[in-house]
């Protein structure tokens, strides 16, 4: 029995060392084959990447979804730079953004966005556009540097009157997946999560669709899908890159922070000011559930210059199935914008 144990441990100590070494080698190999297609700026501790494209002001400022990163924006910011100054960057934890400080709050992110516009040099005024949980950074970004914001464009937004209190289910729901996300924390470390993204990549899929529910043991069947609908929306050129940021122990430790600061997050936010002279442009997703429709009515409702449109073919990712409807948003924000610095009330 003893000499057993010796065994099983020796056994277990090098499958942990070859997981190591097998996450280290692919993290070297990332780092040469996907470099970053914008800079890094230092902010102290980490560095955040930014990318940047176009001329002219105001700039528009583009905040990406819960998991995504400069990709989900790359066709949309290339539209837009034939007529704008335009920025994407990646949050602090993803992309090619070094994982930031903790816990990862609005209120958090927000200032961190602030000083990395201050520290790229790249003045004011700002057009923000916020994707999904952009809904949640954005309109904060506006209260507290308001004079240095032109207007805002939210892409079917999370509604902070959802997570301000969150009902118990969407409660169960966060807990579960940050607990997924930590467990996949570690996972990544043992090199894990690249062989499941391996598998990902080749005809495998149902191999690693099972590896998904293992890691995922607790979560609601289709959180654990790699068929599941949050999965199979995501663009195609992040859906690519998954195997390059899903895999690193920093997204699943950042992923896990942002959604047990949801509720905090929220409450940090409030309800758009409804003295708010700025234009606003709220649109929401054909698909989003009526409750969210009527909340981005309601938010654009707030605002004196405020609009809320139903993108009529589009899912979440309206910026992939509509981009002409977002472009056309940041342009009556930006002409909007325009008016009142040439006619002010």
């Amino acid at each position: 029995m003893f000499h057993l144990a010796i065994w099983f441990v020796f056994c277990a100590c090098t499958v942990i060392f070859l997981g190591a070494l097998y996450q280290a080698a692919g993290t070297r190999r990332d780092r040469k084959r996907c470099p970053p297609p914008g800079r890094l700026v230092d902010l102290d501790h980490h560095r955040v990447h930014l990318l940047e494209s176009g001329s002219g002001s105001p700039t528009i400022v583009l905040e990406a979804g819960l998991m995504s990163t400069v990709l989900s924006w790359s066709s949309l910011q290339r539209q837009l730079s034939k007529s704008y100054r335009v920025v994407s960057y990646d949050r602090a934890g993803l992309g090619w953004s070094d994982l930031g400080a903790m816990p990862r709050t609005a209120d958090r992110i927000v200032d961190e966005l602030h000083r990395l516009l201050e520290q790229a040099g790249i003045p004011p005024p700002y057009v923000l556009v916020g994707h999904s949980f952009g809904g949640l950074t954005m309109p904060l970004f506006a209260a507290r540097f308001s004079k240095e914001v032109a207007g805002m464009v939210l892409v079917d937004p999370v509604a902070p009157a959802e997570w301000n209190p969150p009902s118990e289910h969407d409660q169960k729901l966060t807990r579960i997946g940050a607990k997924v996300c930590r467990r996949a924390a570690l996972l990544s470390r043992l090199g894990v999560l690249r062989f499941v993204a391996f598998l990902l990549t080749t005809r495998a899929a149902r191999i690693a669709g099972r590896l998904v529910r293992l890691i995922s043991r607790g979560a609601p069947a289709e959180s654990g899908s790699v068929s599941s609908p949050w999965f199979t929306a995501l663009p195609a050129n992040e859906r690519a890159m998954a195997s390059v940021f899903w895999v690193q122990e920093k997204f699943a430790l950042t992923i896990a922070s942002q959604l047990e600061n949801l509720p905090v997050s929220a409450a940090q936010i409030g309800e758009l000011d409804s003295a708010c002279d700025k234009p606003v442009v709220i649109l929401s997703a054909r698909t989003a559930p009526e409750h969210r429709r009527k909340e981005h009515a309601a938010m654009a409702g707030r605002a004196a210059l405020g609009k809320h449109l139903t993108a009529e073919k589009s899912n979440h990712w309206i910026m992939q199935d509509e981009p002409g409807l977002v472009v056309r948003a940041i342009e009556r924000v930006v002409e909007f914008s325009r008016k009142l610095v040439t006619h002010p009330s």
